[in-house]
Formats: C-alpha cells, structure tokens, sequence
C-alpha cells in the first residue's frame, strides 16, 4: 500500500451527490420532476452555505433542465463556473454497465461529454456508477477514451467482492487504466442519519497510512440530494471532533489529490462483479430491443455515412443523435436490468419504436441513393441484396415473392424457386413455405448468396408454377443431419441433441445430451439479491413427438423437435447449411411458468475448461465454477480433448447471461420472477402479482463447435451477422455501373469494423472497431468505391477510432469524442 501523509486529522472529501433514477419504481415524467426538484434544492443549499459543493451526473438530467427550467438552467451554470457544481459521469447516464455494446459506450460518452462542453463550457473527468449493479472489464479502457480519468462506484459492495480501501489502478485488458475508488458506507444516507457518526465510520474505515478519503451523502435514489440538516451538521464536525477535517468537496477533487500523494496504488486488472446477478436473464424484451436497436442504428449509420460521402449532401447526424440518445437512455440501469414497475416500459417500448424507425428510414434513404449504381436487368423479380457489414459475406438469405395479385390466376401455386445473379450463375436456393395474404399465395424462398463488403449484389427470382396440392406433405422423422463439417444426431425420444460430431477430424464435440431447456425453481426477487448461482433444478422439457425433418433442401436442412414442461411449450429447430461451420438453433418459447427460471445446457467432452466470454468491445476469461455470470453477444467454453484443444461457442441474438459449471456450458433464456419485487418483501396470499416474461418469445443462436482455439470461429463477427443479417429489397430494372457493389472493406478477421459515421461536425468520415484476439496487427480499410486505403498499427484488445480523410492523406487515432487521441497511460 502507498505511504501518504498520517497525520491528524483525517481530511473527509465529503461528496453531497444526487442520484436519481430517472425511471425505476415510477415512470419518466416523474423521474423528470425529481430532477427539478433536487436541483432546485441544490442551488438553494449553495446560496444558504458558502463553502458548500455539489455533485450530480448526467447530461440528459441537465438537458431536462434546460428544456422544462432555463431559469434554474442559468443558477446552475453559474455554479458549475464558480467550481461549486461539480459534474460528473460524462455519459448521457448511468447506464447498466455489462449489457450495453462497446459502440453505446462510445456514444454515451460522445454526446454526454458534447452537451456539458456546450451548456457549461466544461466536461467531466470522473466516471460515475454509483448505482450500475457490476463493471465490464473492457471499461478502463471505454472510459478513457471518453476523456474520463477516473471511475467512483459502489456496486459490488465489500460483501461481494474485495477491493482495496483506497484508490487502485483499474486497468482493462491491453493495459489502460483509471484511477478507481469505492468510497466506504454507500452513497445515499437516510434522512434519520447523523452525520459525525457517518464521517466517524467512513474513518474507521480508511485504509491503514491513509488520511484522506471520500464520503458520500444524501438522501435516498428518488433524488432529493442532501438535505439542509445534512449540510448544517458537516458544517460543525470539525468542531466536535479534532481528529476529523471533513471539507465539502468533489470526487475529483478527491482524485487529484490522491494522485499527487502517489501514482504508486494497487493495479485491479479484472472486472468488478457481482450484484444482483439475476437481473441479467429478468425482462427478455428489453434486453432484445436493446441488442436489435443497436444493430439498426449502426447499420443505418454505415449507409448514411457512405452516401453522404458519395453524394456531397448534409447527412443525417441530428436524426441519428437523437435516436441513439433514446436508445441510450434505455440503457439506464433500472431499466436495462428489468426491474423497474411495468408501467414504466410503456416509455421504453415507444422510444425504442421510434429509434428504429428513425434507422430504417434514414438506412433506406441512403440505400435508395447508393443503388443508383447497380445494374439491374429487365428480367423477373430483381432483388437487391444488402450487407451492411464491412466484410463479405455467403449466407442465406430470405425474401418472397407474390405470386401475382387480385386480378390474376388463382390457380398460380409456386414450386421450387430458381435463383440467378448478376452474372447469371444459379444459386443455392429453395421454397420454404407459402403463405396466403393479399389474396394471393406468397413464395418465402431462401438463397445462398455472395455479397460484398458494406454492399449489394443483385440477383432474380423465377417461381415456377405447379398445380395446387391436395394435401400437405408431411414432414419425414428424422434423427440425423450433416453437412461438410459436422454431423447432428437427435434422441427419438425425448427429442434431446446426443451427438455434435466432427466429420473432418472424427471427434465428438458432446458429452452428454445438449441442447435441453432446463427448468429451474429461483423464488428470488427481481435482482436475484445475494444468489450467486441458479442450480435447483426442478424439471427438463422433453419432446411432444419425435423430431421431424423440416427442410431438406440445397440452401438447408433443419430438424425440429416439440417440446414441453408444466404450462409451458418449446419447439427447437436446427439448420445446418452447405459450407458453413455455425449450427443455427432458434427456440421458439411459450412461457406460462412463475418463479421459474430456464437453462438451456450443453456438456462437452473435454478437460481444464476455461470461459472466454464477449464483453463491451471486448472479451473476458472466466472460471467455469457454476455461478451466474453476465456477457455480451457470446460466451465459449474451452478445453483439451482427444485430439487436443477443442469446444463451443454460443452465439445469441437477445441474450446476456450464463452459467458453466466443469465442462458443462448453459445460457440463461429467461426469468419469470415478479415486476420490480425487492426483498424483504414476500409474496402474500390473495394479491394478484405480475410476472415477468410470460407468453411467447423468440431466441436466435449459433452454436460454433470448434477445434482450436476459440477465436477460430470468429464469434465476434458471428454475432454481428447474426443481428444484421443480408437484407433483401424488391427492385426495378435500371441502368448502372454493375451488379455489385462494396463501398468499404476492412482487414484482417481479428478486427471488427463496427461503426461507420461522418463526424460530428461533418467534416469527415470515422470509422471505430476493436481488435479481437489479443494480438496486435495493422487494420486496414479500402474502398474501391471510393478509390481510397487507410491503414494504422493497433495494440493488442486495442478500441480505435479513425478519421478516415478523403483526400488521400493517412488515417488519424481519434478518441470517442472525435479529438486526437491521448494515448492511454500505463
């Protein structure tokens, strides 16, 4: 532990802070009031006491003011200019801080940090959580490159998880760091509290060698902000104990201070988990909005961006702001964990409804724009197939075609489709089923299409006719599918998946039967508060019937199986596709169960497991010792087998926990406790409660076996096809430069390219992505389009922005907040 000053008396940073949960166990528009409210407080306390220091974070609570109160909007810059408001968190707010993507990181960062440098001439340099239930161990890094030098949070708390009492070194994976602290006792205090017992024990609890340190106070999460009596006792303390030097102050006041005592404090170079672990799995819906919202404001962005350059013309920058900010908001901590009351998700479901919307029209703006350079031909129902990823991709793709209209030929039924593209090659295609709509049968067809990077390809579809069918085929039982790589076998009975086996290397992946929907007994409340692990198993789904071969066909095969459990029924389905190594599996739930929560497992065959999990712009390596843990997109489970290193990788679309217990892998698909239930309360008989995710929901995933290491099968960029998939859109014929079209590539497969922007203040094109194994490498982006190439050298788990100029001259590192970087201290 660093030597400082030991001499009395103690000096106490004291931190008279606002939390305030804008939505929890109220909705928005009260939320919004308590901001007024507190404020108006604050600055009524800093004009009654001179010496008086407020704190508060937030740039959308300082937006609300500004909008409902530019009154009060001016007392408070007056205080932020004079030093006696002090801001903090430099994000737009306290977000979950597990379940957000890396590119919402850079965002709550690059529009929080925008907006106080505008309304107070200044930004903050304290990240600030103080309520966020655990930390990503990507986030040192997240946080600098906001301009945020260093981090105070409470949660974890010394019950779960031990920390130094002082400030240490947090330092992310690739080596950036903050300087950390979680400050003794918690930041609110009730409104019974006497002050010098509290700055009495948060002395008792200062690290040995240690004479200053920070205390928090103030009155509850609903705002409010300490109170008159608060701030008149701190004001006397001194005067009561001469050991004691309390001094109204700021965390970064705090901060500075500590650091130029000593730069020499321990180093954390983890995460800093764990509180309420169960609110990871709680609220399905909220956690696949945010997961798809994402997706379409970075897809809709990579094609605003690119038109933009092309054409010359304004883009679209205030639209996407304000779109992303609705999506960030959602990312609120009581909100993305899924444990605030349910009225309060009437205002999360709207903005999320309008963010995407707002993508959709402006990604089919931009692609309306940039297809005025394909070539399509006169023939039948031309389609343009859109990738909005910068790499290329061979996928299926799916689409449909009305087999005419009203005024047609009723007895026009579709058969097998034949599918050609631009230079007249058949591709792998087939009729997945028909549909009747618009009195007219609908072909769905799929297609195994070639698509360059961040581009199109155009291609066409003939629909044959055949007569109409007497009866429907009936779909064959089946146990068994493979394609090049890997061979499925199914249990007959109970519909379980008993064999992953690889064909080219002759290994079986399972050990054990996988792929069963587990059924676990959690009567924990909404947070999980104190549960470490999910384990009391009280059931497992098995089949209605036996499996059955849905499709069989030159673009699939698939084999579903019904399955159910007490009120509750699920129907599985997995594809394997010619050429491609992930085995799709989506589960079609139905989820009558309360109290239950449910597991889908997998057992491997292998020893000396070890976790690799996805997390923001990042990955994490774990012990698989049965506890509950959070994730991004994906998480791995690795060991030795027979023929050395093997294992599997989970890919979801919606999803953002698991657990692995030795060589067993499962991921957490749902919760059902009750809305917003916090212990101690219990459930009473004779009240009517309201139970999370009941009815029906869809769960996409890729299983990717692998022999190797993990980052053989490119889970990071796995997940981002799997949210984006091709996108197919009828289209007219027209003259043009060609069938295909790629506006942006980027090299090699360990970076991922995630976002394409113009900047800011539109002055030129950025482009941010992450590097993925752990290794450092030269990122290289080309446009052909655009007959330019960037390149620049990054770091091993390097985040990089880069001002892709379009003059010819070489690529710039810039941080999120589109300013030449500062590279990260060691």
């Amino acid at each position: 532990m660093p030597k400082v000053k030991t001499s009395p008396p103690l000096t106490v940073h004291m931190i008279g802070n606002a939390h305030i949960d804008p939505v929890w166990l109220w909705p928005m528009v009260e939320g919004r009031a308590e901001v007024l409210s507190t404020y108006r407080t604050a600055i009524m306390l800093l004009d009654e006491f001179d010496s008086y220091v407020f704190t508060s974070g937030g740039a959308v609570t300082y937006q609300w003011v500004e909008e409902d109160d530019p009154q009060l909007f001016a007392q408070i810059q007056h205080a932020v200019s004079e030093g006696r408001w002090t801001l903090v968190n430099g994000w737009w707010l306290q977000p979950d801080c597990n379940i957000p993507g890396g590119e919402s990181f850079a965002r709550h960062a690059l529009y929080g940090q925008r907006y106080l440098q505008k309304a107070f001439g200044k930004r903050a340099v304290v990240g600030y959580n103080v309520d966020s239930f655990g930390h990503a161990g990507t986030l040192p890094q997240l946080l600098k490159l906001g301009g945020l030098d260093y981090y105070v949070f409470f949660r974890p708390g010394p019950h779960e998880m031990t920390l130094p009492g002082g400030p240490f070194w947090w330092q992310s994976p690739g080596g950036c760091r903050v300087l950390a602290c979680r400050p003794p006792l918690h930041y609110p205090s009730s409104a019974e509290t006497n002050m010098l017992l509290r700055i009495q024990e948060a002395a008792r609890l200062a690290p040995e060698g240690q004479s200053v340190i920070m205390c928090f106070f103030c009155v509850g999460n609903h705002g409010g902000g300490p109170s008159q009596r608060y701030v008149a006792q701190v004001a006397e303390i001194e005067r009561l104990d001469s050991t004691l030097h309390p001094i109204f102050s700021s965390p970064e006041a705090y901060f500075i201070e500590m650091q130029a005592n000593s730069t020499d404090w321990p180093v954390v170079a983890s995460e800093l988990q764990h509180h309420a672990r169960g609110c990871y799995a709680a609220l399905s819906r909220v956690k696949r909005e945010n997961r798809e919202a994402e997706h379409v404001m970075m897809a809709a962005e990579r094609f605003s961006a690119m038109s933009t350059c092309r054409t010359g013309q304004k883009g679209d920058q205030e639209q996407l702001a304000q779109a992303w900010q609705q999506v960030l908001f959602n990312q609120f901590h009581d909100i993305m964990a899924g444990t605030s009351i349910r009225s309060a998700y009437e205002d999360v479901w709207r903005m999320y409804s309008e963010a995407r919307a707002t993508g959709s029209i402006i990604a089919a703006r931009a692609k309306k724009a940039l297809s005025c350079e394909l070539t399509i031909a006169d023939k039948e129902n031309p389609f343009i197939i859109w990738n909005s990823l910068p790499w290329e991709r061979r996928e299926a793709v799916q689409f449909t075609v009305m087999m005419g209209g009203w005024h047609y030929d009723w007895r026009k039924f579709p058969d097998q489709p034949a599918i050609t593209d631009d230079q007249g090659v058949v591709l792998p295609s087939q009729l997945l089923h028909v549909e009747f709509d618009h009195n007219s049968y609908i072909a769905h067809i799929e297609a195994l299409v070639d698509v360059p990077a961040l581009g199109a390809r155009s291609v066409y579809a003939q629909i044959p006719q055949t007569d109409l069918p007497m009866q429907a085929p009936a779909a064959p039982e089946c146990t068994i599918i493979e394609n090049e790589f890997w061979r499925l076998e199914f249990d007959p009975v109970n519909g379980a998946l008993t064999s992953l086996f690889d064909i080219e290397k002759k290994v079986e992946i399972l050990h054990g039967q996988a792929g069963v929907p587990i059924v676990i007994d959690d009567p924990s409340d909404t947070w999980s508060h104190d549960i470490v692990s999910f384990r009391n198993e009280c059931g497992r789904f098995t089949a209605q019937e036996p499996p059955v071969l849905l499709h069989n066909g030159p673009t699939r095969k698939t084999i579903r199986a019904h399955m159910g459990w007490g009120s509750s029924a699920i129907t599985l389905e997995y594809t394997l596709r010619p050429q491609q190594k992930a085995v799709e599996l989506s589960l079609d739930i139905d989820w009558q169960e309360q109290l239950k929560m449910l597991k889908l497992a997998f057992p491997l065959a292998l020893k000396s497991p070890v976790i690799s999990a996805s997390a923001p712009y990042g990955s994490v390596t774990r012990c698989p010792n049965g506890e509950e843990e959070p994730c991004q997109a994906w998480v791995d489970l690795s060991g030795t087998g027979d023929i050395g290193e093997l294992g599997l990788c989970i890919v979801t679309d919606s999803k953002y926990v698991y657990d692995a217990l030795d060589n067993e892998l499962r991921i957490s698909l749902l919760r059902s406790p009750v809305y917003a239930f916090h212990d101690p309360r219990k459930l009473l008989p004779g009240v009517e409660y309201h139970y999370i995710d009941q009815g029906r929901q869809i769960v996409r995933c890729l299983l990717l076996p692998h022999t190797g290491a993990w980052h053989q099968a490119h889970p990071d960029r796995q997940s981002y096809e799997l949210l984006e998939p091709l996108h197919a859109q009828p289209a007219q014929p027209q003259a043009g430069t060609g069938g295909t079209l790629s506006l942006l590539q980027v090299a090699p497969d360990n970076v991922v390219l995630s976002a394409v922007k113009v900047s800011e203040d539109e002055g030129y094109l950025l482009a941010r992505g992450y590097e993925t194994r752990g290794e450092a490498t030269r990122v290289v982006i080309s446009s052909s389009w655009l007959q330019k190439c960037w390149s620049a050298d990054i770091s091993a788990n390097e985040v990089w922005s880069l001002v892709l100029p379009l003059d010819g001259s070489p690529a710039n590192k810039v941080s999120f907040l589109e300013e030449p970087l500062s590279l990260c201290e060691d």
